[in-house]
């Protein structure tokens, strides 16, 4: 493995000598440049920044630089956000199917979330598209670096605050209701739009042997915590629970198939992972606007696979359950608002709070499961790099052991509270979470 200053050198001598010319060219870098200026421009400098898992978890490997050029004798800087697959043995970079995730990331930033904006005429605030290369064995995307323009992502892993969470959800709202309203409008050009996605999680007929254990763990700790923090829970709903994710990959696959009338484009991995937000200049508390970003999951499905995925992956109980009722209306309020006002129609009835309730409760269990294997590695991170936890080979017994003590008490309360979220709504709204 190259040591981390042979890794930046390397980086640098890639950008500088190809990228940043082929930017160029294309009128990417500086759109107005003339043909005489080219051989003016100079590059002054180029830092390399790694992101670490400190940071985010991430499977890819990623870096931020700020390039400082010169143009006819004046100074200026571009901040660039670069997005690198590790480099893996090709039986697992298939597996990952890095392939359907940066497919989908560039059909994103070229062609489909420019599209939906201005069909609705709403800045979704998505970093500016440079580059992208798609190889058998590798992937790279280059975006400006949002970082640079005030946009940060929370300090805190999970356990967002309500403000945060607020905002979110009005975003995730937006976004949701565009898609919807467009497909109401212009069937034609929101499938034109989205027919180039692929599945990105639930391609691959055999999973790695490996991440099934972990799965498996994960909702037998799951179940256990229930039963010893949240009791009353029955053992009929819990034995039903774990019926219905036995075979995870084919529950998924059924989950995700757009089903009418709840179809509309959706991020996929709506968290706080893949979320930045801009504070008051004064406050850095109070989040006044946001962004998404890695759109490598996005997928026509369900709104409510991304705000199930979102309050069970990036809020613990005393924000979600504590305030779900303001947090789901306000979702609700801000989808009819703006369904209204991009297609120009009433809301249908389909997208009201009672309706729109029913069809999260259907698509919870999938989130309970997720975090029951994903919430781990937030709550209590670890120093590994995604190229390094693919590659390692741990035992069966560490790997369970792992699964099952990660996170400690704390991890078990919350994923109890979340299987007893998942029952007293099923049975106080009549849904059976098998169908």
């Amino acid at each position: 493995m190259a040591s981390p200053a042979n890794e930046i050198n390397v980086e640098i001598e890639w950008l500088k000598n190809e990228i940043l010319p082929k930017l160029l060219k294309e009128r990417k870098l500086i759109a107005d440049i003339d043909d005489a200026d080219l051989e003016k421009f100079q590059i002054v400098d180029i830092t390399i920044d790694f992101i670490g898992t400190q940071e985010a978890f991430m499977l890819t490997r990623c870096y931020r630089s700020n390039v400082v050029y010169n143009l006819k004798g004046e100074a200026n800087e571009i901040n660039l956000f670069v997005k690198k697959t590790p480099q893996l043995p090709q039986e697992l970079f298939d597996a990952v199917n890095f392939k359907a995730l940066f497919t989908n990331e560039i059909l994103g930033y070229e062609k489909i979330i420019p599209a939906l904006e201005d069909f609705a005429k709403l800045n979704l605030n998505v970093a500016k598209f440079y580059y992208a290369d798609l190889q058998t064995n590798a992937g790279t995307l280059i975006t400006s670096d949002f970082g640079s323009l005030g946009w940060r992502v929370t300090k805190d892993r999970v356990n967002l605050s309500l403000e945060h969470t607020l905002l979110a959800v009005r975003y995730l709202a937006k976004f949701h209701a565009a898609g919807f309203a467009l497909r109401i409008t212009n069937e034609d050009k929101f499938n034109e739009l989205t027919e180039g996605l692929l599945e990105s999680r639930y391609a691959n007929e055999i999973e790695h042997p490996l991440f099934l254990l972990k799965v498996n763990c994960g909702r037998k700790r799951c179940l256990k915590a229930t039963k010893q923090y949240q009791n009353h829970v029955s053992e009929e709903f819990l034995q039903k629970f774990d019926n219905l994710l036995s075979e995870p990959m084919e529950y998924g696959r059924k989950l995700v198939k757009p089903q009418e009338p709840f179809i509309t484009l959706c991020h996929g991995d709506y968290l706080r992972n893949n979320v930045a937000y801009k504070y008051q200049p004064d406050d850095h508390l109070q989040p006044t606007d946001m962004m998404m970003f890695d759109l490598q999951t996005l997928r026509v499905a369900s709104p409510m696979i991304d705000l199930t995925t979102f309050l069970g992956l990036s809020n613990f109980a005393k924000v979600r359950h504590q305030h779900f009722k303001e947090i789901f209306e306000t979702y609700c309020q801000q989808l009819g608002e703006s369904f209204e006002e991009y297609a120009k129609i009433p809301v249908p009835d389909y997208l009201s709070f009672d309706s729109l309730l029913k069809e999260y409760i259907r698509c919870l269990p999938n989130v309970v499961y997720i975090t029951s294997w994903f919430l781990p590695d937030l709550v209590e991170p670890t120093d590994l790099t995604a190229a390094e936890m693919m590659t390692q080979q741990p035992s069966d017994e560490e790997i369970i052991q792992d699964c099952m003590t990660r996170g400690g008490e704390v991890l078990d309360c919350e994923l109890a509270h979340q299987m007893k979220e998942l029952y007293e709504l099923a049975v106080e709204h009549n849904v059976d979470i098998c169908i």
